[in-house]
């Protein structure tokens, strides 16, 4: 009897030493069995002569008396514990808690297949989802000076895995509204759909050009142990703010469609420029300094300024289509202002080049 006494408790412990799962809640049952085992054994091995007397009477056969207790046992733990069952998993349930399941944050949010018949509420969500990518988008923006300026390769890793988050949203995102406009769209309905695809399209290329640019830029850095002029770090953060801050008015614009937030934000394209211009020129004066870390770091510092300015390209690609539709900006002069601006960044590319020497590209 004390041999089934043991048995029945070693078979309790075996689930719980051999539980391999990373959710607690998995350990309920298997640790609600083992007490109620202990339980049990600890209640009748005191009582093991009295019960074999008992047993010996019913049957004096030995091995009925071994199975009669194995049964008996059980039969009584069962109806020990059936009363108090509620209590006891509540019990079991705030000592091993379910273990919240992390979001996929590439999993999207709003697009609900359900809303596909009715183009307006599915506009409206594809507008939310687009948002959703905008935030990731932020944040890889955010982290993105942290990563190049502290040397970080984890954030680098994180920072990439953001990327994949939104390769993955923008090809939701864009299967959603191309089903949207299967069906006949009105006018106002048509241009929304097309500012979503325009601006998902532009946030995917802000996203790649962090990941396959800057982060490729972060990752040489760490490599070669290059270090940045505090002068020259501080002009990077400078113009990593404007841009960060104009991407929070863009995520604005877009979902609002103010026209005054849209001057405003097509406005600092002109003031990017010359942050840009500023610190290049700066730069380049250090160069013909000889500053060490100025020279070591020229090629990643020209290459640091020239993607962020193409990354504020993309923001500012949100106002377009919005002051398009007051009659505040022509097509025609949205030309000439972006061939205005390769101009100018084609001189300066070249002064660049004589000056130090490095592809600022």
């Amino acid at each position: 009897m004390a041999l089934v006494l043991g048995a029945n408790l070693g078979s309790a412990i075996n689930p719980v030493v051999e539980g391999t799962s990373d959710d607690p809640a998995s350990q309920r049952l298997p640790v609600g069995n083992l007490i109620n085992r202990v339980v049990g054994v600890a209640v009748a091995l005191p009582f093991l002569q009295p019960i074999a007397h008992l047993l010996a009477q019913i049957d004096p056969n030995p091995v009925r008396e071994a199975a009669n207790f194995h049964t008996g046992f059980n039969l009584v733990m069962a109806a020990l514990f059936i009363g108090p069952l509620d209590l006891y998993a509540r019990l079991l349930t705030r000592f091993f808690p379910e273990r919240k399941k992390v979001a996929d944050p590439a999993a999207p949010l709003y697009l609900d297949p359900a809303l596909l018949s009715t183009s307006t509420l599915a506009l409206t969500s594809a507008s939310r989802e687009v948002l959703h990518m905008g935030d990731i988008v932020e944040s890889m923006l955010r982290q993105t000076i942290t990563a190049l300026l502290s040397d970080d390769r984890r954030l680098v890793s994180d920072i990439e895995r953001m990327d994949n988050a939104v390769d993955r949203l923008y090809d939701a995102v864009k299967r959603y509204v191309t089903e949207i406009t299967r069906e006949s769209l009105d006018e106002q309905s048509g241009r929304r759909a097309m500012e979503i695809i325009s601006f998902a399209i532009n946030l995917e290329h802000i996203g790649d050009i962090i990941d396959k640019n800057l982060m490729e830029l972060a990752a040489k850095k760490i490599k070669h142990r290059y270090k940045f002029s505090n002068e020259g770090a501080a002009e990077l953060q400078a113009l990593h703010r404007c841009v960060l801050d104009n991407l929070k008015l863009a995520l604005g614009i877009f979902m609002s469609g103010d026209v005054a937030i849209a001057r405003r934000l097509l406005s600092e394209k002109v003031h990017i420029r010359e942050v840009e211009r500023t610190a290049a020129e700066n730069h380049l004066a250090r160069l013909r300094e000889g500053r060490p870390e100025s020279v070591e770091t020229s090629s990643l510092h020209l290459d640091v300024l020239r993607d962020l300015k193409r990354i504020h390209s993309h923001i500012c690609s949100v106002a377009y289509p919005v002051l398009e539709a007051t009659g505040d900006l022509e097509p025609s002069w949205l030309r000439g202002w972006d061939a205005q601006v390769d101009a100018a960044e084609a001189v300066r590319s070249g002064y660049a080049r004589r000056e130090g020497g490095a592809d600022p590209r």
